[in-house]
């Protein structure tokens, strides 16, 4: 995954501060809150302090890899719930849902493309489940990014 230019790495990394909200915004998002200030108020307020904090001095590439990480975290979960024949589209599925979801932060939707085979190792890394692998290939995930990132 890259990091900003001035990253002062592991849990000092403002990326890994800010994936963990990341993945609250996407499971409101889900659940079916959609509206910006509803997911905001939803969020409890040490998480509104740290992306008020971040959202003045935190660069794009920073909020791209907190992006790309929680989505690592959402597909990982997949592993988690019932796998089956229809983990592709459970894939394909979940990514849509946190492009969606994350819409309204500074990311850079591309480097899901761009960084989609590093996001698929951290996934296999982070998940364990050989099942998993089994199920959703590299070239099957890598797929589902680009055409989530340039369909229309």
């Amino acid at each position: 995954m890259q990091s900003c230019d001035d990253c002062p790495g592991s849990t000092k990394c403002t990326s890994s501060h800010l994936y963990p909200i990341l993945v609250r915004v996407y499971d409101l998002y889900a659940s079916g809150t959609h509206d910006k200030f509803d997911i905001l108020f939803s969020l409890d307020e040490d998480d509104v302090e740290a992306i008020e904090l971040c959202d003045a001095q935190v660069s794009r590439t920073c909020w791209t890899k907190a992006a790309l990480m929680a989505i690592g975290e959402i597909v990982g979960r997949i592993a988690d719930g019932d796998v089956s024949d229809d983990a592709e589209q459970q894939l394909y599925t979940s990514i849509k849902m946190a492009r969606d979801a994350f819409a309204l932060f500074p990311w850079h939707l591309q480097e899901l493309v761009e960084q989609a085979p590093d996001l698929y190792s951290l996934i296999q890394e982070q998940c364990g489940d050989p099942l998993l692998s089994n199920l959703i290939t590299k070239r099957s995930f890598v797929k589902a990014c680009k055409e989530i990132v340039y369909a229309k």
